[in-house]
Order: C-alpha cells, then structure tokens, then sequence
C-alpha cells in the first residue's frame, strides 16, 4: 500500500534549530536510504525554492499505516524533536501522468 507521511517541522517557531537539522542531515538520509524499496520518496517542502525548510513529504510502500508510524518514529529528525507534527494517510491514486515519470527521471539523474 502506498502511504503519504506529511511533517509539519519547528523552524518556523524555532529557527535556531536549523543547525541541529544540518548536523542531522547526513544520518537522516542514511536512514532513508537503509530502508530499501519501503521509501519510494521524500524531500522537504518550503515556501519557496531555497527557502527555510517548513516540512517534509515521504511517499511509503508499507503494508500498514502503523508500520509507517513505527518507521517515522526511528528518524533521526523525529528523535531529537525536529518535527512538529505528522499525518500519514493512505494514497489512494486517482490519475498518473506518463509526465510523472519523466519528471522523476531528471529528478534521479540530477
């Protein structure tokens, strides 16, 4: 099942705690890279391209939301207290561009 984890992060209440994420960032991505085909995924949102990051999207293929809610909780950013909320919510697919696709592709030759 593909699962949508949507964070909501602190910086916005907290900027100060923008280094604790650069000092995160690296183990962080390890642990998403060390979850294998699980995360599909994911990348900060921000207001404006460069900007202060203000959340963060992963798109999961889980067998269970609470198996989302158990990976989620073994973040590194999730830890030390870098997100302010979260939502997981079952996708459930309406309409695939073949653009997509193409888009993901420059995305992962980038």
């Amino acid at each position: 099942m593909l699962l949508i984890v949507q964070f909501e992060d602190i910086y916005a209440d907290q900027p100060e705690r923008l280094s604790d994420r650069a000092s995160l960032m690296t183990a962080h991505l390890k642990f998403l890279e060390e979850q294998g085909d699980r995360v599909v995924a994911s990348g900060a949102l921000r207001d404006t391209e460069g900007g202060v990051p203000c959340g963060g999207i992963w798109i999961l293929n889980m067998e269970s939301k609470a198996a989302a809610e158990a990976l989620y909780k073994e973040d590194p950013f999730w830890k030390a207290g870098l997100r302010k909320s979260v939502r997981v919510s079952v996708w459930a697919k309406a309409f695939w561009s073949p653009a997509f696709s193409d888009c993901m592709k420059t995305f992962a030759s980038a």
